[in-house]
């Protein structure tokens, strides 16, 4: 149930409690990005009430019919814009937090938000406002040719879904995002890394209004681990950015038989990955399918180290504050936000993005000293503790909700 609106008259808004009202569709995969929703909507309680507004994409699915209605709903939701109006009548929120509306909810949010003057934090994950599949990524290859906001690029290419009708179509609904002022008009922006945020400046996004807000993790106790360490971990999805192709073309060239590779993880890429350990018979590969969280300490008991090889601009990179956590070390892509967690050396190892070789490498290198991947899991768990926890994200989204009320 919705409460009642809060007394404006009483002090200063930024003194109390807000009523906030946090907006995310759904992909059609579950992901990252939606379990940090769900983790910030909770995490704010501390300091503010939390509203969910939760569409999916699926929504959007169905015959040729429904298809065709989808086309105008991704451009314009007027049963969502109904939807957010009586919302926002009936919970009176102080400010609206976005993390994405594409496609099902739309950019009439930002419509309804910017006529009713409701402040719109917009709390970035990806690049979707500048690159149709959100990845600065053209099949397989990095590109940032329509960050400026021209996406015929996009249209030629069917870089997303490879498909030149849905790449033409986002191009069109990301025109329509500039065209509503949505880079000047939000608040404020959280952005989650410096590489994030750079960016988004150069999207046209005000570097003034952007403030870096890394993710936090909840540090638990560390149980001493007595199990073998004999498998190189891989956990998160299975989609051409996150660079698992480089991580077996790196592994096919290692070759050992007293160590397993085990992939965690689900995804649009699975079936095609399978089929490259199968085709190229590259040797002691489990693939484990998705393993949900609560269920995960025996793949982390027996882990060497972690690997995150993404071939995108990653914002952050959750899963090396969980190795952190969880007592093991990561060997990471140097790209991104992975790039500013990850000091090479010393809380982990850093290879150049993309390239097998340089991977193959460092993975030799922490299997053949185990005692080194526990090093590096050392350092990064009191790096976890000092700067990635809950008070300090606390804080620093306390100062982002002050500077957008000041707008």
């Amino acid at each position: 149930m919705i409460a009642k609106p809060l007394d404006r008259s009483s002090s200063p808004r930024t003194e109390r409690r807000l009523r906030v009202l946090q907006i995310f569709n759904c992909y059609l995969d579950y992901g990252g990005e939606e379990g940090s929703v769900y983790r910030i909507g909770d995490s704010l309680q501390a300091l503010h009430d939390v509203e969910y507004f939760i569409t999916s994409s699926r929504e959007l699915q169905g015959g040729i019919a429904k298809s065709i209605a989808a086309v105008a709903k991704v451009h314009r939701n007027t049963r969502i814009a109904e939807r957010l109006r009586r919302f926002q009548a009936i919970g009176h929120f102080d400010v609206w937090l976005i993390h994405n509306v594409f496609p099902t909810i739309s950019p009439v949010a930002y419509e309804i938000a910017f006529s009713a003057k409701i402040p719109v934090v917009q709390y970035l994950h990806n690049y979707r406002l500048s690159c149709v599949n959100g990845f600065f990524l053209n099949h397989g290859e990095p590109c940032t040719r329509c960050i400026d906001g021209n996406f015929f690029p996009a249209l030629q290419t069917a870089c997303w879904q490879d498909s030149h009708l849905k790449s033409g179509l986002m191009g069109n609904v990301l025109r329509r995002v500039r065209e509503l002022g949505v880079f000047d008009k939000v608040a404020h922006w959280i952005a989650i890394s410096e590489a994030q945020k750079r960016l988004h400046v150069r999207m046209g996004v005000p570097n003034d209004k952007i403030t870096v807000v890394p993710h936090f993790f909840h540090a638990t106790q560390l149980e001493a681990n007595n199990f073998e360490r004999n498998t190189i971990l891989y956990i998160g999805r299975l989609s051409r950015e996150k660079g698992v192709d480089v991580l077996l073309r790196a592994w096919k060239s290692i070759n050992l038989s007293s160590v397993r590779l085990k992939v965690v993880g689900d995804g649009p890429d699975r079936f095609r990955l399978e089929n490259i350990v199968r085709e190229e018979g590259i040797s002691n590969v489990e693939f484990a399918g998705f393993i949900p969280p609560g269920e995960q300490n025996s793949v982390w008991n027996h882990a060497i180290v972690s690997v995150v090889p993404s071939i995108w601009e990653e914002p952050f990179g959750m899963v090396v504050l969980e190795a952190w956590n969880r007592g093991v070390g990561v060997v990471v892509s140097a790209v991104g936000g992975l790039d500013e967690i990850v000091t090479h050396a010393e809380d982990g190892l850093k290879f150049p993005t993309g390239d097998a070789e340089a991977l193959a490498g460092a993975l030799r290198e922490v299997i053949a000293n185990p005692q080194l991947g526990q090093q590096f899991a050392r350092f990064g768990r009191e790096k976890l503790i000092a700067f990635y926890n809950k008070d300090r994200w606390l804080e620093q989204m306390r100062e982002v909700f002050e500077k957008a009320l000041k707008v």
